[in-house]
Formats: C-alpha cells, sequence, structure tokens
C-alpha cells in the first residue's frame, strides 16, 4: 500500500461521519457515527423534551416507543437510578411536562423488579404529582401497567392522606377529572383512612359532591368548595366574580356558561401565573385585557416579568415561549378565537422568557453558536410546543447566551455554513423566522470548527445546537474541535445543545473539553457558563 494510503487512514480528518472513528461509536438515524449519551442523560432528554411530534428520521410513534422501550429497559436495570434521575428533574424544575417523569414513575412503582424501589416510586408520587391533574395522569398510567394491588391502593390513598389539606380542597373543585379518571374513581379504589375531619369532609365531597356538616369544627380549606356550591346557584358572571373573590375560587370552579369577563377579570387574582399564561389570549377575546385598560397591562407585564414570581409559580421557558408564540399570533392554536395581541404584553413574554432560566452570570469567553438548521432540524416540535420545530428551538435558545455572552456570533449550518443574521436585539420570533427561512442540506455538525479554523476566527466556547444526526461531513466533529486547537492554539471547548430526545451526541463522553446538555432544560445556561469559564 502506497505511504499517501496508510498516512490518509490514520489520519482523523480524513474519515468521513459515515465511517467509524473509534470503537465506541455508534450509528444514528441518519447513517452518520456518533456516541450514544450515557442512560442518565438520555433519560432527562426524555423528561424534558418528550417525544411528541416525533423526528425527521422517526414518526411521532416510532420516536414515542423507542424511548419508552428504553425507559423500561432501564427501570429495569437500575430502578434507583432511574427514580433518582426523575426527582432531580423534577425537585429543579427543568421540564415543561410532568407526563414523561409521571410515566418513568409508573414505570418503577409497578414494574421495577425489587418491591424495595416500588415503595421508594410510591413514596414519591405526593412530590411528582402535584396536581390533581397530574394524580390522574399518573393512575391512567399506573393502571395501563397493572391492576390495583395493596401496593397500587396504599400508594394512591397516600397522596391524598399527605397532601396539604388547602391543596385538596382545590383538587376537589378544579381537577374532578382528566383521561377517563376522576378523584372519585381513585377514592373508592384507594380507600384513604384520615382522623381530620376537615380532610373527611373534602374526600367525601370528592365521592358524591356533598359537603357534610363538621359540627362547628372550623376548616379553612372548605371554603372554596363551599364557595363552588354556592356560585352553582348564580345567574351572572358579575356574581360569580364576586364569589370567586370572596372564596378564592380558580375558574376551573365556575360553571362555563358564567366565563364572561368579569369572570375572567377575577381569575387573573385567584388562578395562578401558569394559567395566566395560558389565558392571556382569552383574556383579549373577552376583552378584558387590551389597548385601552392600562392598568390590565401593568398587573400582566409586573406579573409575568417578576423572577420570584416565575421561579415560584415553577414557570418554565417552554411554558413562557408557548404563551409568547400564541399570544402574538392573535388567534388560538386551532383557529378558535381571535384577540388584538398588547405590544407591551408581548414585549414582557419576551423578557419573562430569559427570565425563566434564572440568573445566568456570563462566562466572558468568546462564543461561536452553531445553529443546525440542516433538514432534519425542521420536523418534529420539541416540549409539545405546536409548531415549535427543533431549528426554531434552537434559534430561541441560542438568543438567552446572545443576551448572557458579551461576545458571541451566532452561524448557520447544514452542508454548508452561513450566516443566519442573528443578534441580540432579536425578537424571538424574528430570531426563528430567520433560522426557519435558512433551513437547507444535509448535516454536518463539524462546519462550525471547521470554518473558524478557515476563517481564523478566534474562538473559546464552541456550542452547536443540533439533533445530532450528522453525516453529511468528511470529518468528524471531534477530529475538526482537535484540528481547530491545534491550528489557532486555543484549547477550545465543545458544548452540544441535543434538541431531540434521541440517544445521541457528537460530543465524545469522555473527553473533559465536551459537554453535551439537554435543549431547553432550565439549568443548561448557567451548566453551558460553568463549563465555558472552566468551572466544570
Amino acid at each position: 500500500m502506497p505511504m499517501k494510503n496508510l498516512l490518509n487512514a490514520i489520519n482523523p480528518l480524513n474519515r468521513p461521519q459515515t465511517e467509524r472513528l473509534d470503537a465506541r461509536q455508534v450509528v444514528n438515524n441518519a447513517g452518520g457515527f456518533v456516541y450514544a449519551v450515557s442512560d442518565e442523560a438520555r433519560l432527562t432528554r426524555f423528561l424534558i423534551l418528550g417525544t411528541d411530534g416525533g423526528t425527521f428520521y422517526a414518526s411521532e410513534r416510532a420516536h414515542t416507543v423507542q424511548a419508552t422501550e428504553f425507559v423500561r429497559t432501564f427501570v429495569q436495570v437500575d430502578a434507583a437510578r432511574a427514580l433518582a434521575v426523575t426527582l432531580a428533574v423534577v425537585r429543579e424544575g427543568r421540564a415543561p411536562k410532568a407526563d414523561p417523569a409521571l410515566l418513568v414513575l409508573a414505570l418503577i412503582a409497578k414494574t421495577a423488579p425489587d418491591a424495595e424501589h416500588r415503595r421508594a416510586a410510591w413514596a414519591a408520587l405526593p412530590e411528582v404529582a402535584r396536581t390533581g391533574t397530574m394524580l390522574l395522569h399518573f393512575l391512567a398510567f399506573a393502571d395501563a401497567l397493572g391492576g390495583w394491588g395493596r401496593l397500587t391502593r396504599r400508594g394512591v390513598a397516600n397522596v391524598y392522606e399527605s397532601v396539604d389539606v388547602a391543596r385538596l380542597a382545590l383538587w376537589a373543585v378544579k381537577y374532578k377529572s382528566r383521561d377517563g379518571w376522576s378523584q372519585a374513581d381513585a377514592l373508592r379504589l384507594s380507600h384513604p383512612k384520615v382522623a381530620d375531619a376537615g380532610r373527611n369532609a373534602i374526600l367525601k365531597f370528592m365521592v358524591d359532591g356533598v359537603l357534610p356538616d363538621l359540627d362547628g369544627v372550623s376548616e379553612p380549606a372548605l371554603r372554596v368548595i363551599e364557595g363552588h356550591l354556592r356560585v352553582q346557584g348564580v345567574t351572572s358572571d358579575a356574581a360569580a366574580a364576586a364569589l370567586m373573590r370572596e372564596s378564592g375560587l380558580p375558574i376551573e370552579a365556575v360553571p362555563t356558561h358564567l366565563r364572561g369577563a368579569e369572570v375572567y377579570r377575577a381569575a387573573m387574582d385567584t388562578n395562578g401565573l401558569t394559567w395566566l399564561l395560558r389565558n392571556l389570549g382569552n383574556l383579549g377575546r373577552v376583552g378584558v385585557l387590551s389597548v385601552n385598560d392600562r392598568e390590565v397591562i401593568r398587573a400582566v407585564t409586573s406579573r409575568v416579568t417578576d423572577p420570584e414570581a416565575l421561579r415560584r409559580g415553577r414557570i418554565h421557558p417552554l411554558d413562557v415561549l408557548k404563551a409568547r408564540l400564541v399570544y402574538a399570533q392573535g388567534r388560538g392554536v386551532k383557529g378558535r378565537g381571535e384577540w388584538l395581541a398588547v405590544p407591551k404584553v408581548v414585549d414582557a413574554l419576551e423578557d419573562a422568557f430569559h427570565l425563566s432560566f434564572g440568573n445566568v452570570r456570563a462566562a466572558g469567553t468568546r462564543h461561536l453558536l452553531g445553529l443546525d438548521v440542516s433538514g432534519s432540524m425542521t420536523c418534529g416540535v420539541v416540549g409539545g410546543v405546536p409548531g415549535l420545530s427543533p431549528n426554531m428551538a434552537a434559534a430561541a435558545m441560542s438568543l438567552v447566551a446572545l443576551r448572557t455572552e458579551p461576545d458571541a456570533l451566532t452561524m448557520g449550518f447544514a452542508d454548508s455554513f452561513r450566516p443566519l443574521g442573528i443578534t441580540a436585539r432579536d425578537t424571538l420570533d424574528g430570531a426563528m423566522r430567520k433560522a426557519q427561512s435558512h433551513s437547507f442540506g444535509a448535516t454536518d455538525c463539524a462546519l462550525p470548527m471547521l470554518w473558524a479554523a478557515k476563517a481564523k476566527v478566534q474562538v473559546e466556547t464552541f456550542v452547536v445546537y443540533t439533533d445530532n444526526e450528522t453525516w453529511a461531513g468528511k470529518v468528524h466533529p471531534t477530529a475538526a474541535l482537535d484540528a481547530y486547537r491545534q491550528t489557532m492554539g486555543i484549547p477550545a471547548r465543545l458544548i452540544v445543545v441535543g434538541l431531540t430526545a434521541t440517544g445521541f451526541s457528537i460530543a465524545d463522553p469522555d473527553r473533559a473539553d465536551m459537554l453535551d446538555v439537554v435543549g431547553f432544560d432550565s439549568a443548561a445556561p448557567g451548566v453551558m457558563a460553568d463549563f465555558a469559564r472552566g468551572g466544570l
């Protein structure tokens, strides 16, 4: 064999992505060789990103089956670790939706080989199922995995016996039924037993709709149920609104035919911040939130931009982004209902999106943000947000880095590298539109490093936002990073932000200069900044 061929064979820069660079690599869905993420990382991706919408290479059903089969296997192999990862994500409020965590918890509670781990999952249920809806979602998962044995009955009963009595009363009027399950069904099957008269009164109401006389025993939590019963007899939305304020009633406790403008106005005081974000359009539709009402505009904008309220309400960035996308378009996701979006509210939602990630301290390094805008990034949805494709999500996340880091440049890549025109002054809508309009070609995740080396651009931190379905390049991303470091004499680091819940990454998990994080993990920007400054 000629000397030139021998040199080419051992030179990593001559190894295309469709060939294995080292023995640890696996094949991604596009036929390229990448690295498998750890089980913990893959589970975290599932918990945060979910499987809604599927991917370019897999339908939603196929993607969901693949992910759930992985979770089933993980639970069988190491249920304790699966539970620890799930609880860490839940406790830190890192996921936008509870359903993935509820499914994992149900799999552990019903199928874990060790009874100790099943009991631990049931003990964690009150913490994971924080609302009545979440509990009923969990019951649907658990019932599909098996019948109601002793451990299931005791685990469900424990929720009703231990949840704060004021929250329980709210569940009684706000979350009566979901997914073919009702609170009454769950109570009849679980038979909770408590000595507290007030709690027993709430449980009885949940079963038969009757609030018993407590014979002079005072229980403030019953006020919301009493108000719910009284509001059934009123005939105007003004009277319903007065009862809402008097009894602290959520809007869900009011009959639908009474939900007019006054009821929605009262709900701004009695419902939480999550409800407000989800109902900005409805507030506009009924005339409460309008360009003419400065007081309401001021109340809404101050509330959604209050960092402490966002933290206390466990508001995830994707919740805010969804609110921003839906409200600004002036009509519902399914085309039902229209309103005139108030510019100040849209601007406040922009601010809330960045605030919801928490206080992120800049790393202060020179960043190159490479957004994968290849064809595979245009399919599927991120975090269950309708219309939010991975390429749009990448643009939104890149804005967080652009507004945090004083020295950052955003570019787009597929099978070539080009400017996207995204700057820190772009709105979310503007940045996402630019990413979407520039989508093109096959995926080559090595291009950010190759371009920077050729253009002699000094970069200390490469951040690549991608689905990791790279295959089209003539050089592997890891080899491209090594070549850049050698050419420029800069110990550059690589951060890979995964935007789909697959098990792949272009980051080598054994290298200290590479980091894989989950897109839209609310903790990601802080972790990325720590890594970039060398703190990890």
